[in-house]
C-alpha cells in the first residue's frame, strides 16, 4: 500500500511539473492518443481519491520556498489541495542545501517518503545505495518528461528519480545602486570591493564552486586537486567583502534592499524581483550551470507500512 502512495505523489506532482509544463508548449504536436490519456487521468475520480479514510500519511522532504504554501494572495496551497483530494496527510518539512539534505539522512534523524534533491546529490546517494529504484509501471506522466532530461548522467537508467524541475543560476542585483550595463555583468561583480559588505553569496559549496570555476576557466565538474584548490582561494578571496552566506535567507535580504548583489536560482528571482521594483536579473555572460532537481525514495523510507 505505501508504495502506491509513494506512486501517486510522484505521479501527481509530475503531472503539474515545470518540465511538463515545457512539454505542453508543444502542445499543437501532441497526438490525438497522447491529449485523451492525459484527460482521462486528470478526470478519473478513482485514481485520486481511492486512499481517502484509510489514515495514510507522507512524510515529504523538499527545498523551502519550492511549494506553494497559499500564504501570498492570489496563490494556492498545494499541500492543502493534495490533502483535500486524494485524503493522505502530508507531513512537509524544507531544508536549505542538499548537503543539510544529505547529512539528515546519512544520520539517520528522521525517514522520508519523497525527497528532492539536485542531480549531483542524486549521483551521489545512488552511489551509497541510499535511494531506491521506482517502479515506473506506477508513474505514468513519466511519459510526459521531455527527451532533455532523460538519461542524464547522474541517473542514466531513470531508474532512480523523476525529474521535477530544471534551472540556471544568474545574479539579482539593484539597478539604482550598479550602473553596469546589464549585457557586461559577469560574475567578478561578485569580487568588486566597491560594493564590500553588500554582496550575498551561496552558503553551498556545490554553487559557490561553480561559480569559481566558471571564473577561473575550469569545467563545471573538475574534479583535478589543483583546480579545485584555485577555485577555494578564488572563494576566499571574496570573504572579507561577502555580508553574508545565505539560502532561503535571500528572498528577505534582497526584496528589503539589505544588500546590492547575490547570485540565486532564476526561478526564485522572479519571485523576489516581484518584491522590489528596483532589482533585476541576469545570466553572467560568461556564462552559468544547468541544474536539475528530482523526486526519489530514499531506501530508508517506511517501507514496513508498505
Amino acid at each position: 500500500m505505501k508504495k502506491k502512495v509513494f506512486s501517486l505523489l510522484l505521479a501527481s506532482l509530475v503531472g503539474v511539473s515545470a518540465l511538463w509544463s515545457c512539454a505542453s508548449d508543444t502542445a499543437e504536436e501532441d497526438t490525438e492518443e497522447e491529449s485523451s490519456a492525459q484527460t482521462l487521468t486528470v478526470s478519473d475520480p478513482d485514481y485520486y481519491t481511492r486512499f481517502k479514510g484509510q489514515n495514510i500519511s507522507i512524510n515529504v522532504y523538499n527545498w523551502g520556498e519550492y511549494i506553494s504554501t497559499g500564504a501570498d494572495e492570489g496563490t494556492l496551497d498545494v499541500n492543502g489541495e493534495f490533502e483535500k483530494l486524494t485524503g493522505i496527510k502530508v507531513n512537509y518539512t524544507n531544508y536549505a542545501t542538499n548537503e543539510e539534505l544529505y547529512a539528515k539522512l546519512k544520520g539517520g534523524a528522521a525517514s522520508y517518503d519523497v525527497i528532492i534533491p539536485s542531480d549531483y546529490m542524486i549521483s551521489k546517494m545512488i552511489k551509497e545505495g541510499m535511494v531506491q529504484k521506482l517502479d515506473m509501471d506506477n508513474i505514468p506522466n513519466f511519459s510526459y518528461i521531455m527527451d532533455n532530461f532523460r538519461n542524464q548522467a547522474y541517473d542514466p537508467t531513470n531508474e532512480y528519480s523523476v525529474p521535477y524541475t530544471w534551472g540556471t543560476v544568474g545574479i539579482i542585483y539593484d539597478t539604482t545602486m550598479i550602473d553596469t550595463p546589464k549585457e557586461d555583468i559577469d560574475w567578478d561583480l561578485l569580487w568588486n570591493e566597491d560594493y564590500a559588505d553588500q554582496i550575498l553569496m551561496f552558503d553551498n559549496p556545490r554553487d559557490a564552486f561553480a561559480i569559481a570555476e566558471i571564473m577561473q576557466g575550469y569545467s563545471l565538474n573538475t574534479e583535478d586537486p589543483d583546480e579545485l584548490e584555485d577555485a577555494a582561494n578564488k572563494l576566499k578571496k571574496q570573504k572579507r567583502i561577502v555580508q553574508g552566506y545565505v539560502m532561503d535567507e535571500v528572498f528577505d535580504k534582497m526584496e528589503a534592499g539589505d544588500a546590492l548583489i547575490a547570485p540565486y536560482y532564476a526561478g526564485d528571482a522572479l519571485t523576489i524581483l516581484e518584491g522590489n521594483d528596483s532589482l533585476d536579473f541576469v545570466v553572467p555572460k560568461s556564462g552559468t550551470n544547468l541544474f536539475v532537481d528530482a523526486m526519489c525514495i530514499p531506501t530508508a523510507a517506511r517501507q514496513k507500512e508498505a
